[in-house]
């Protein structure tokens, strides 16, 4: 105990220390400086320095001599005023961030009793060390490179569907992270070929167990660091959430620049090669979307590329100035995710390619893409590939993310709307699908869509066969026509960005009567059907995942295809029609907590479920508890039951989406 006062620059110093911690944490956060913090941001800045600076004042004239017990009245006292400014935030709906909030308590509950402490008194000199200390380590964390080398692991999850419980075997590492996402798959005669967002070009063999990936030593032609460099960005993704934003001042999201898709063809012993690309014309300081192009020897393709010379097979017009009257204006004048880029070999030595509008709807700015016929953009494009010669196929998209040629010939197309409004479109040449004059979608942040005449409807142009409100962020969209997959034939698969999943649409005279969303947890960037009929997905976190029916009967595949009807592996409470299995060995029969559907000759069951117990009743429930509601026949297989109960033994909680980990 001291009865010494401190003196009050030295108090001072304690609370500016502890003050500026709370006004650097958006800047460190998001690397932005205050003023362009959004509206949010700085009303939970101006609480959290409110009830810090009013705990600070109260102390700093009622509390005089530095001592314990003053420390301890100093403490209570901030945070009943802590307690007050969060109520007061509440009220008025203003939310603090967790990670404002949490220092913030920190510096309450540290700063200002230790400020008319003994040892605020002694130890200033290290305190005021630690908090700069801490300080720096703190911002040298949030600005550290985490692009170590991720190690290459391999697990399965398994998938409950309508008609097949799946295997998914996902591969994560095997690639390395991509600067920047988008990206496509493609075949080679029986080897899939990856092409990321980046530019990176990886060869991908998948026969039955063994998987190996190989990079080529060639990339796609796409001028990104000189597109990043012309507007000192970046062209590598963020890692911080602020780059993610729209907040601030208007400017390029340099990272955003893409490869968006490949395609290849095998004609005779040569490979051709095609890309879809953003290019910046840095002469004319604009950007136009590419189709590059290169040719190789099949037999030695590996290393033949890395000979072979890129060429411009296709080139937007206009070329689109990011300045200017004729720029898209808003937060960010460059749309790049807008690229559309989708790339689709038919008949006829034909390329049909798809070009997003890249934001020119004529609301961020005075051009309208989609509906002018002398653009480009907000088109697909026909492309003979003997001739190089071009033309409009159909017109009126907004961002169109998928393509697929049906057995039947018909070609489909996903693309994406604004707030809803997402597409599933069957092509027809020469026609037009009404964007931006129509959509079933509204603006960001709005109920309406301004330019559409007729709200909610699609009237006077071609209608999407499907449009999905709220929006999936419909990205691939593939045919399944293999033998491996006999119930889901000439279905279409189609896979999401926002909802990270896919759908399974089924087509009865070009109408979609089914839609089975399949929970993935991943942002399906492209999908592949292979030449056995297994599907190889391309995601946003850099995984490669095969799907296939499971057909190998551990307790995982059985316990998806022959009790995930009725029951749920949760938290032992989740109940279906039958109880959750969470937690079911060891726990009384007839007893799951929360489930009261129990029939009464459960009920009337005395014990407890051991594996022995549980063996005999897998077996056939009837015949051990006569009476059951348990309509399942049983289990014959005792290989089968064994594998059962020691899932169930081991097994971590079922995913709420219908997944179930392997172990």
């Amino acid at each position: 105990m001291s009865d010494a006062q401190p003196p009050l620059w030295q108090r001072l110093v304690w609370y500016a220390c502890g003050a500026l911690v709370l006004l650097l944490l958006p800047v460190l956060k998001y690397a932005e400086l205050w003023q362009t913090l959004p509206r949010t941001q700085k009303l939970a800045l101006a609480v959290a320095l409110g009830a810090f600076g009013a705990a600070c004042l109260l102390s700093l004239f009622m509390d005089r001599l530095a001592s314990w017990s003053t420390a301890g009245k100093a403490l209570i006292r901030s945070f009943a005023v802590l307690s007050l400014f969060l109520i007061a935030a509440v009220t008025v709906s203003i939310s603090l961030p967790r990670f404002m909030l949490i220092p913030l308590v920190v510096a309450i509950a540290l700063i200002v009793p230790l400020a008319i402490s003994p040892l605020g008194l002694r130890r200033l000199p290290l305190a005021v060390v630690v908090v700069i200390a801490g300080m720096t380590a703190a911002y040298s964390f949030g600005h550290l490179n985490m692009s170590a080398q991720v190690e290459r692991t391999t697990r399965e999850v398994y998938f409950s569907t309508a008609f097949y419980p799946l295997r998914a075997t996902i591969r994560e590492g095997w690639i390395p992270e991509p600067a920047t996402r988008g990206g496509g798959l493609t075949m080679i005669g029986d080897r899939a070929l990856l092409g990321t967002g980046d530019g990176h070009l990886y060869l991908i063999d998948a026969p039955g167990a063994d998987f190996k990936v190989t990079e080529l030593p060639t990339q796609v032609p796409a001028n990104r660091e000189e597109f990043a460099k012309a507007f000192g960005g970046s062209a590598r993704q963020p890692k911080r959430s602020k780059d993610w934003r729209e907040a601030g001042p208007p400017r390029v999201q340099t990272w955003r620049f893409r490869v968006a898709d490949v395609v290849a063809r095998v004609e005779g012993d040569q490979v051709q090669l095609f890309a879809s690309h953003h290019y910046w014309n840095a002469k004319d300081e604009c950007f136009v979307a590419r189709v590059s192009e290169l040719t190789a020897p099949l037999a030695s393709f590996e290393r033949s590329v890395a000979d072979a010379k890129w060429s411009t097979l296709f080139e937007t017009t206009p070329c689109v100035p990011l300045e200017g009257p004729d720029r898209k204006r808003g937060k960010n004048p460059f749309r790049g995710e807008e690229i559309g880029g989708e790339m689709l070999l038919l008949e006829g030595n034909k390329l049909l390619l798809t070009v997003g509008d890249s934001g020119f709807a004529g609301i961020e700015s005075n051009k309208i893409f989609a509906q002018d016929p002398a653009v480009d953009f907000g088109k697909t494009i026909l492309i003979d590939l003997a001739t190089r010669e071009h033309r409009i196929f159909t017109m009126g998209h907004r961002n169109p993310q998928g393509l697929t040629r049906a057995r039947d010939g018909k070609v489909w197309m996903t693309e994406h709307g604004e707030q809803g409004g997402d597409e599933l479109n069957l092509l027809q040449d020469q026609a037009n699908y009404g964007w931006p004059n129509v959509t079933y979608g509204t603006e960001y942040g709005s109920n309406v869509w301004a330019r559409n005449p007729h709200q909610g409807r699609h009237l006077g142009y071609r209608q999407p066969t499907m449009a999905w409100v709220p929006s999936i962020g419909a990205s691939a969209v593939a045919t399944v026509d293999s033998k491996l997959f006999p119930v889901w034939q000439d279905n279409l698969l189609v896979g999401s960005l926002a909802s990270r999943s896919l759908y399974r649409l089924v087509l009865v005279e070009d109408r979609v009567v089914v839609q089975e969303p399949i929970a993935f947890d991943k942002r399906v960037r492209d999908i592949l059907q292979m030449p056995d009929g297994r599907i190889l997905i391309w995601s946003d976190d850099w995984t490669l995942t095969l799907l296939e029916p499971a057909t190998q009967q551990n307790g995982t595949s059985l316990f998806a295809t022959q009790c995930l009807g009725c029951h749920s592996i949760a938290d032992g409470m989740t109940h279906r029609l039958g109880p959750d299995l969470f937690g079911v060995l060891g726990r009384r029969v007839g007893d799951a907590q929360g489930y009261d559907e129990y029939s009464a000759a459960m009920k009337a069951q005395q014990g407890t479920w051991d594996e022995a117990r549980l063996d005999r009743f897998l077996q056939q429930p009837a015949a051990v508890v006569p009476g059951t509601s348990m309509a399942f026949p049983g289990v014959p297989d005792a290989r089968h039951r064994k594998a059962l109960i020691e899932y169930l033994k081991q097994s971590e909680p079922i995913d709420k989406r219908g997944m179930v980990s392997a172990q």
